[in-house]
């Protein structure tokens, strides 16, 4: 839902997004199954609290739980300087005025997403501003439960600043800051 946020003083547009399913077994349309299945807003909020942990907080728009017509969901700061979007961007055959910036931008981006295990970042997910900035937006199909990379090969580079923010990285740490949004598979008796 697009909504708009006035308290008064200032008027913002915002992004509102309630889902929040979970299924055994998920078919998707190009043939693969995904089990355990899981769609939820509490990815975003987690999402972005951790991309403040490792230093990618200005790489997302500011994401956090609120209630809507009576429904709990992600309430996300909508991006104004925002001009097209990575697929759009490809369809347009338009290249980043500085490559070296992009790239950085993009490889960050890949690092974080086989952080989360988003099994949604595609090209629409990719949002760039008027000055060539890039930002991630939707992980409600992230955090999956796996030990594996999701896409090993998208991790070509990762600068060193985003390095020592992993490696300083621990499991108390990312609880706090997630605080309950990413949740642990019920266990069956």
């Amino acid at each position: 839902y697009h909504l708009t946020l006035a308290d008064g003083t200032l008027t913002h547009d915002a992004l509102f997004q309630p889902i929040d399913e979970s299924k055994t077994s998920m078919q998707f349309s190009n043939g693969r199954t995904e089990m355990n299945f899981r769609d939820s807003y509490h990815f975003n909020i987690a999402a972005y609290e951790l991309a403040k942990l490792v230093g990618l907080g200005d790489m997302m728009p500011v994401t956090v739980e609120r209630k809507w017509g009576g429904k709990a969901g992600s309430l996300c700061w909508w991006l104004d300087d925002v001009v097209m979007d990575e697929a759009e961007r490809i369809k347009q055959k338009k290249q980043a005025p500085d490559p070296e910036a992009w790239n950085k931008q993009m490889h960050r981006m890949r690092v974080f997403s086989q952080l989360v295990y988003d099994t949604d970042r595609n090209l629409t997910n990719v949002l760039i501003s008027r000055d060539w900035k890039l930002y991630m937006i939707d992980f409600s199909r992230a955090f999956r439960l796996s030990h594996n990379l999701e896409n090993q090969k998208n991790l070509i580079r990762c600068d060193r600043h985003l390095l020592d923010k992993l490696r300083q990285l621990d499991r108390s740490q990312v609880e706090l800051k997630t605080q309950g949004q990413i949740k642990s598979p019920k266990s069956t008796p």
